[in-house]
């Protein structure tokens, strides 16, 4: 817990934004929301606190904020649910699947701490406005195109060779996804018919932040292309249901 005083410090205005989040599982809506977080300490609190009550000692304010947390903390080591202010209850449960299927055979996989909202908490949130309500991008974002062969940064490619792209949400997933190379229309976007697009065989290396793989060697030099990225890739190791798809500006290959 920090020793410091806030002094300065901007009270929210009661409305925040509100990110619709694509919704990857069959039931429910297209989307659900999340309200963006603002986070405040028992700084802030503290601060707010010798503004209503001036003269508030914010010393001896924070000591007894430690003796609470510290008791907290030990009636939760002996098991006990503990009720916070009449603001809501922490409470012990396990932390996963309990496996086996009498008593005997039962194998507990640990115990972690849930909080269970009181009503007049719950209350307290009853009149927040909305900011705005924003719809979260979860499609891959292509930062930099790197020659591996020459180097360069660049958009025009060494035939044969390989090539890094670096970025965000990259990682290539699922069983229509990967990497193409699609022909670029008039307008420099890619070709709609996917039948006309070119696959990427293998990566060498597929993960967020970073793609390598060798170019294909069915691409027409000095042919404008759009390299288009398909994944149903999501945060961790799982995947959702739709594919999100991003595209390069126009890149082309040259001969070595």
């Amino acid at each position: 817990m920090s020793n410091t005083t806030v002094i300065d410090y901007e009270d929210s205005d009661g409305t925040g934004t509100v990110t619709l989040v694509a919704n990857p599982f069959e039931r429910g809506g297209k989307y659900y929301a999340k309200f963006d977080r603002t986070t405040v300490n028992i700084d802030h609190l503290i601060a707010r606190i010798q503004k209503k009550e001036v003269g508030t000692n914010a010393i001896m304010a924070k000591h007894m904020a430690s003796l609470f947390k510290a008791e907290i903390l030990e009636a939760l080591s002996r098991g006990e649910a503990v009720n916070i202010f009449d603001l809501g209850t922490l409470y012990i449960t396990t932390s996963g699947t309990v496996k086996g299927d009498t008593p005997e055979t039962a194998s507990i996989p640990g115990f972690q701490v849930k909080f269970t909202s009181s009503k007049v908490t719950n209350e307290a949130v009853s009149s927040l406005g909305i900011k705005k309500i924003v719809i979260s991008d979860t499609s891959p974002i292509i930062g930099t195109m790197t020659d591996l062969y020459t180097g360069e940064e660049t958009t025009t490619f060494t035939a044969g060779k390989s090539i890094r792209i670096e970025g965000t949400r990259l990682k290539i997933s699922g069983e229509d996804g990967g990497v193409f190379f699609a022909p670029a229309t008039a307008k420099g976007e890619p070709e709609p018919d996917e039948t006309q697009w070119i696959k990427v065989e293998k990566l060498i290396r597929n993960v967020s932040k970073t793609l390598e793989f060798f170019l294909p060697s069915t691409l027409v030099a000095d042919t404008p292309y759009c390299i288009v990225l398909k994944t149903n890739s999501t945060k961790g190791n799982t995947t959702k249901k739709s594919y999100s798809i991003t595209s390069s500006a126009i890149v082309k290959v040259k001969d070595e």
